[in-house]
């Protein structure tokens, strides 16, 4: 039994967050395209363990993906990579104390902002490929 309701409204922040990404990275505010990039993973991936009544709970990108596993989803190691890829930014790319100089925005480049996109746009549509088996 899948709950599609709930997996829609997630699903949809997913998609907002990755919109938000490619605007601040287009603005050059890397450090938050990083973690809007990262946001948008982690509502995406909430979406699908919503859609199938796993109530996941915590912010840990690979640590929700342990429990998708969990739930018999399969999490081919290129997601696993970019799970734990994004899972580093929550933090520093926000916080000015997450580093020994500087502010964080000044931690990040063009390149980041791009990879990050790049994983959480994988993530995103692993979800959804997921989401379609389960229909």
């Amino acid at each position: 039994m899948v709950d599609v309701e709930e997996y829609q409204r997630w699903r949809a922040e997913a998609d907002r967050a990755l919109r938000s990404a490619r605007l601040q990275s287009d603005d050059s505010l890397y450090n938050w395209a990083c973690f809007s990039a990262e946001q948008g993973a982690q509502l995406a991936l909430k979406a699908l363990l919503h859609g199938v009544g796993a109530a996941p709970w915590g912010h840990d990108l690979e640590q929700l993906g342990a429990r998708a596993l969990e739930q018999g989803l399969v999490l081919p190691e290129e997601i696993a990579d970019a799970l734990r890829r994004l899972g580093r930014l929550y933090i520093p790319a926000r916080y000015p104390d997450a580093h020994a100089a500087g502010d964080a925005a000044s931690h990040f480049a063009a390149s980041d902002a791009e990879s990050a996109i790049r994983d959480a746009r994988d993530v995103l549509d692993w979800v959804d490929a997921q989401w379609q088996e389960l229909q």
